[in-house]
């Protein structure tokens, strides 16, 4: 019994640390969006400076900017 518990304890701890280290910056996402669709994201990179979003390192902003041009692409933004 001990060793089942021991087992799933194991178990769950590895699912839930590799979920953790699964997790992408927003950077690589914003390279991946470039990649797939180069001119969409140019064009929607230019809408979102345009409507006051700023190209920073910082987390926050980038995944702003990011969550924006994402929309844009899928035709959510005018």
């Amino acid at each position: 019994m001990r060793a089942l518990i021991l087992a799933v304890t194991a178990l769950v701890t590895v699912s839930v640390a590799g979920d953790a280290f699964a997790q992408r910056s927003t950077k690589e996402m914003m390279d991946e969006m470039k990649a797939k669709y180069p001119r969409s994201f140019a064009a929607c990179q230019s809408l979102a400076t345009s409507r006051g979003y700023r190209l920073t390192d910082g987390e926050y902003e980038a995944k702003a900017v990011m969550m924006f041009i994402e929309g844009c692409i899928m035709g959510r933004q005018r």
